[in-house]
């Protein structure tokens, strides 16, 4: 079944083809995101050392560096400790995390640009349909609005949390999932979101106790209390951990809700409710 031709539909889909296209490009030649770690200590033997570690994801790779501030003083601190722990309180094993249930990170590259060919050549014929003026390609406009929607999830939460998912940036990060080499950790954060540049960060401040630093002789009284931020064994640092998305990735999740939520929702409605002029007799 046919009906008439909708200009302004088919200028839609226009654009619709034209953002796809340049998604093909980006997907192949721009950074997807880049993670950002930024830690320094701030109070203990670690105080004026810090980390900044730098992950870039693109298609084809994930690329990252670490560079370590005041490198002496954080290899004395490590040198002076020794390898107390003690059981984690946090070792309930339903509480753990099964990084096994997310899906890597390469696979993502490899999905994510067929996903969008895919979505290229959905939005190519619901264009050929709007054009022959057939009914039901609404069903098309829908699958293609679902299928941009899905890629954009992918590259904003899905991909970022395939290599991300598992990291953990504390004193005790190298210990095994049972046992800790901290106590009386306390972390105060705060969000800082950008949505126009993509930007997604957390800056923190951590406190703690370094069993590590702690004499055998009084290690039961600082598991048991605090022992103040004069002794030897507190250590604070503070940082900020973010996301910050490539440039195509926060202009596609924009598209999709003008270009394929929005302005097909608004034409759709104002086609029904548009008022035909009378006839003269």
């Amino acid at each position: 079944m046919r009906e008439g031709k909708s200009y302004a539909k088919l200028l839609l889909h226009a654009v619709q083809l034209v953002i796809l296209f340049s998604l093909l490009g980006a997907l192949n030649s721009q950074v997807w995101y880049t993670g950002v770690v930024d830690v320094e200590y701030t109070d203990g033997l670690p105080a004026g050392s810090g980390m900044e570690v730098e992950l870039e994801v693109d298609q084809d790779s994930a690329d990252g560096s670490v560079h370590i501030d005041g490198i002496f003083t954080f290899m004395q601190w490590q040198n002076t400790r020794n390898d107390t722990t003690i059981s984690s309180s946090e070792s309930d094993d339903n509480s753990k995390f099964d990084s096994s249930e997310i899906k890597p990170l390469s696979e993502l590259q490899d999905e994510i640009p067929i996903m969008a060919k895919i979505a290229f050549a959905l939005g190519i014929l619901l264009t050929c349909l709007t054009f022959a003026g057939l009914k039901y390609r609404g069903f098309v406009g829908f699958a293609l609005s679902g299928l941009v929607f899905w890629i954009c999830l992918n590259l904003l939460i899905y991909a970022p949390i395939g290599y991300i998912g598992g990291m953990d940036f504390g004193t005790g990060a190298f210990e095994g999932d049972d046992r800790t080499s901290t106590v009386h950790d306390s972390t105060e954060t705060s969000p800082v979101f950008d949505l126009i540049k993509g930007e997604l960060e957390l800056e923190f401040a951590t406190h703690s106790y370094d069993l590590g630093l702690v004499d055998q002789s009084e290690l039961d009284s600082v598991v048991s209390q605090p022992p103040g931020q004069d002794h030897e064994s507190y250590i604070s640092m503070k940082g900020i951990a973010g996301l910050h998305y490539g440039a195509f990735v926060v202009e596609l999740a924009w598209a999709w809700l003008v270009l394929f939520v929005i302005a097909p929702a608004t034409i759709g409605i104002s086609s029904r409710v548009r008022i035909e002029k009378p006839q003269l007799l």
